[in-house]
């Protein structure tokens, strides 16, 4: 625009000579055709209406564009927790009326065991709940090793509140050393757990690393009986 004003104020001086020199003539001379003005400042306008758009174009566009960056949106997974039952069904839990007490076991914790070895474990348990216990409760594994024994095994009798019953079930240790255990839960008819699980844990040894026990020995004490003296009696005459 500032260079467009320079350019008109160009025409604007060339203009103020002419007329300057037009006047100044001397009066012999023969006058000079009179510059229509009017038609000066058309052309003038024109020129300069002309070239604006050029001017225009010399200036430049500046666009901004927004940049937006995504936010990564972390997903949570849940995780279970607590131990899952190796047996399918189920009711939940058996009501508060089953109710188990641990008495005693055979197969202890802790026993060393060979590979692949077999036993009977027996766990002793004590109904201390209100309710009896059915032919059809039954001993659930619930979590652990199965050291080779069945999903489950009914008891076939039944069991009155306050009465101990024995539960025997085969089992086999596993083939590779190391410590194992097992976790069992008595369930009703419709394998509704009760809230008191018992164990085995066991420690299965290399071979050659299996020491036999032994019995501690024993004294043994011989008592010799002492032979009294028999006093010898004399009797003179």
């Amino acid at each position: 625009m500032l260079r467009t004003l320079k350019i008109a104020g160009k025409y604007w001086m060339l203009l103020s000579l002419f007329l300057l020199a037009a006047c100044s003539a001397p009066t012999a001379a023969p006058a000079a055709p009179t510059a229509d003005l009017n038609l000066l400042r058309t052309e003038v306008a024109a020129t300069v209406l002309a070239r604006v758009p050029e001017y225009c174009a010399m200036t430049p566009t500046v666009t901004f564009t927004a940049s937006v960056t995504p936010t990564a949106t972390q997903t949570v997974t849940p995780s279970p927790t607590g131990p899952t039952p190796t047996v399918p069904g189920g009711t939940g839990e058996a009501g508060s009326g089953n109710r188990l007490k641990w008495v005693s076991q055979i197969i202890d914790d802790g026993t060393r065991m060979a590979p692949n070895s077999t036993f009977n474990m027996t766990w002793r348990v004590q109904n201390v709940g209100t309710t009896t216990w059915s032919a059809n409760y039954r001993l659930r594994h619930w979590s652990g090793e199965r050291f080779g024994a069945p999903a489950e095994v009914l008891l076939n009798q039944e069991v009155a509140p306050g009465e101990v019953v024995d539960i025997t079930i085969p089992m086999k240790a596993p083939a590779l050393p190391g410590e194992y255990r097992s976790d069992w839960v008595m369930a009703n008819e419709l394998r509704g757990n009760f809230n008191e699980p018992i164990y085995l844990k066991i420690i299965v040894v290399g071979p050659g690393t299996l020491a036999p026990t032994l019995p501690a020995p024993t004294a043994t004490v011989t008592v010799q009986p002492t032979q009294a003296a028999t006093p010898t009696v004399t009797v003179t005459p």
